[in-house]
């Protein structure tokens, strides 16, 4: 079973930086021509039948490679391959005599192989030993995919696991991706071909099977592994954010997959005795925070949008403003370094795991009666800013928690209390965003551009007018919060 971590390096310019990296040295290693042909019937029946085939020069000599179907979640390729010498790139697929999928070659022993595509590219490569001692190989590839008439470059890096841990991959994944412009990539260099090629649908990146919840399961294994799904959808949506870096709904969508890490990260504390998760804990709360002023621009011209269509306002000087303003706020930088946090956990909860001998109902429910606990505390503190501030973390954390561990109560027993829950959350939002126009929006509307400063004193206006009729709605959300039925109880 071949195991690698693929990254892709972002900034061309950036490839001998990458090289020459303490961790890789490989700026004096001589470089290896590689040239693949992959294959397959007119009719693509070894794609539908999950199989990959290629033929390759490494170098002097010819490799034919069969792939089986495996997984790519968070750039982690997990898939079975066989390997035989050959003496040329003529197709043949009889020569894998001991593939476990041989009765499907067998039925195509007639059947012609087209070329589909090609890859051409330099690799650079050599063993390391990982500091737990596994051993891994290191490749880095730089050429182009070509099919048909179309090409794409190829600029990145593998981490193949030769012997030992997986997660050292990760760990070294991680250390790379602190110091580089690297990020993983789920697609295959066929994959990729493939979509250029036409032969598959554009399709947006697909998102991690659900974790399958049962009551009896551990409760480690079953938090650790839900946590190891929002990690790979978190890695992904990074991707369509470096992809669109302007949009705001990618960056939104990462920011809420995030989010729901960290709750259940809290969620699960008292699972992590020796407290491993902590400082990742912390890093992934000042990396959230710190992505706030984009945040908070965007959402300013989201309520901005609305109101000028409402009252038909043009010419508008403040959604530019705004737009200039969340655009300032992005950091490329910033953006990727969420990348080694999420490899580092990943590679924590695989090594690690979290201790528990409790079955994963009896857990949740203690721990919800917990928070369930933390929200009325929160509650009596008042309606001042800051109180209703940190309510708003309480049912967020709650709701994020009970919102992934919802399939512990099939039915409609969950559903009533998720749904007062968000009615809670949007409304505390609200409150949330009005706080945050005043600072964000006042020196506008006091400023000598009369223009700006009318536009910026309607939108102050709107959102405190919004302010009260949230205000309003969140005690009577609370009040039918206060007599939801909960299903851990």
């Amino acid at each position: 079973m071949e195991q690698e971590l693929k990254l892709r390096l972002l900034d061309p310019t950036a490839w001998e930086q990458m090289l020459a990296h303490p961790l890789l040295a490989l700026q004096d290693t001589p470089a290896i021509s590689m040239h693949a042909i992959y294959y397959d019937t007119p009719d693509a029946t070894l794609q539908r039948a999950g199989l990959a085939y290629r033929v390759r020069r490494e170098g002097e000599r010819w490799v034919a490679t069969l792939k089986g179907e495996g997984s790519a979640a968070g750039g982690l390729h997990q898939r079975p391959e066989w390997n035989v010498a050959v003496d040329d790139a003529r197709p043949c697929l009889t020569v894998f005599t001991e593939s476990p999928v041989q009765a499907v070659l067998e039925a195509l022993r007639d059947r012609p192989l087209l070329a589909i595509l090609e890859t051409e590219f330099q690799r650079i490569e050599k063993s390391v030993s990982w500091e737990d001692g596994s051993r891994i190989l290191l490749a880095a590839d730089r050429g182009e995919i070509r099919a048909n008439a179309a090409r794409e470059p190829i600029l990145e890096l593998e981490l193949e696991l030769v012997e030992g841990d997986p997660a050292a991959v990760l760990t070294l994944g991680a250390a790379l991706c602190r110091d580089l412009p690297l990020l993983p990539d789920a697609q295959s260099k066929m994959l990729r071909g493939l979509l250029l090629a036409g032969l598959l649908p554009e399709k947006a990146a697909p998102r991690p099977k659900a974790v399958r919840l049962r009551r009896h399961d551990d409760a480690g294994e079953a938090l650790a592994a839900l946590m190891l799904a929002h990690c790979h959808q978190a890695l992904a949506e990074l991707g369509a954010c470096l992809a669109a870096p302007v949009a705001a709904e990618p960056f939104h969508q990462l920011r809420k997959t995030i989010r729901s890490l960290r709750s259940l990260l809290r969620f699960s504390r008292p699972l992590d005795p020796e407290k491993r998760l902590a400082t990742l804990r912390r890093e992934l709360a000042n990396w959230f925070h710190g992505q706030n002023t984009r945040r908070d621009y965007d959402a300013l011209g989201l309520y901005w949008a609305q109101l000028r269509d409402e009252m038909d306002i043009t010419p508008e000087p403040l959604a530019g403003f705004l737009r200039d303003q969340a655009k300032a706020a992005q950091d490329e930088v910033e953006l990727r370094a969420v990348v080694a946090l999420l490899l580092s956990l990943w590679a924590l909860l695989l090594r690690h795991g979290l201790a528990s001998s409790q079955p994963l109902q009896d857990f949740c429910e203690g721990r919800f009666r917990q928070w369930d606990q933390r929200v009325r505390r929160a509650h009596q503190a008042g309606e001042d800013v800051a109180s209703l501030h940190a309510l708003r973390i309480q049912i967020k954390n709650l709701r994020y928690a009970a919102l992934a561990m919802s399939p512990l109560w099939p039915g409609q027993d969950s559903k009533p209390l998720l749904k007062v829950l968000t009615s809670l959350q949007e409304s505390l939002g609200g409150i949330r965003d009005a706080q945050m126009a005043l600072e964000r929006c006042s020196p506008l509307a006091h400023g000598r551009k009369a223009l700006l400063a009318y536009e910026a004193g309607l939108l102050l206006g709107y959102l405190q007018a919004r302010r009260s009729k949230h205000l309003k709605k969140c005690r009577k959300y609370w009040e039918r919060w206060r007599t939801t039925a909960r299903p851990w109880d």
